[in-house]
């Protein structure tokens, strides 16, 4: 049996009876029955399927000035448009506490990791400040992040990566304000990193600022490759990219 594949099988059906003892309800519109009903999910913008009917192709071409460009040896793919349907999802499971659709987001990453054929050794989810662990009582990123690991077969690793200070909220700061606020913020654990191709997971990336800071500091602890996936990414034009004070992530 492939490697993962009854992990795989159990989430799946825990899914499943969670679904049925809590029936959902779709975060875009309240219609009962979906995490996110087909109708809302027709209108999303995805990135990854040059197919779809809503897709922009190439995500590469969505995040202007995206700082992870910078770095060899990394890669970042982000599902869709950071807009609509997107992000009221995110929304919903940052701060409506709703974990549902935090498994649909992971399904959907999973599958699109599948796609680009990574080779990977672990799962790593971007560290919230501690502030916001207690505010929310979890990290979004790791409620993505650990199913995306149980469907790829890949061992989940929220200890790899450290949060060394809490930072301001990145809203309202321009592009380079971003980049520096994040800037020496992580520190990867050489134990478990070294050596390792890692996927990094986060919820949205705008300019690419907290991964990059992420990226390099597992980088710095040995690890090898490090890939990026993310649920959301902003679509920016230039007068955004220079003030980011309207972008809300």
């Amino acid at each position: 049996m492939v490697r993962g594949q009854i992990p795989a099988l159990l989430y799946k059906g825990f899914c499943e009876a969670i679904d049925w003892v809590y029936p959902p309800v779709c975060a875009a519109c309240d219609e009962p029955g979906f995490h996110l009903c087909p109708q809302c999910q027709s209108k999303i913008q995805f990135l990854i399927d040059n197919k779809h009917p809503n897709s922009f192709g190439n995500h590469q071409k969505m995040v202007k000035n995206n700082y992870m460009n910078d770095l060899p040896d990394t890669g970042l793919r982000s599902l869709a448009v950071y807009d609509g349907v997107i992000r009221e999802g995110i929304h919903a499971m940052k701060y409506a506490n709703n974990h549902g659709i935090s498994h649909l987001f992971s399904r959907w990453l999973a599958n699109m990791v599948k796609d680009e054929g990574w080779l990977l050794d672990l799962v790593i989810p971007v560290p919230l400040s501690t502030e916001r662990v207690k505010e929310r009582g979890y990290n979004q990123s790791a409620l993505i992040a650990r199913p995306v690991s149980i469907l790829l077969g890949v061992p989940f690793s929220p200890y790899g990566l450290k949060r060394m200070r809490n930072t301001q909220s990145q809203v309202g700061l321009s592009a380079e304000e971003r980049r520096a606020n994040v800037a020496g913020a992580f520190q990867g654990v050489s134990e478990i990193v070294s050596g390792k191709r890692v996927l990094l997971v986060d919820d949205v990336t705008t300019t690419g600022s907290t991964l990059e800071a992420c990226a390099r500091a597992l980088k710095k602890a040995g690890g090898n490759f490090i890939f990026c996936a993310t649920v959301g990414a902003a679509l920016l034009n230039d007068k955004q990219l220079s003030k980011l004070e309207s972008v809300q992530v």
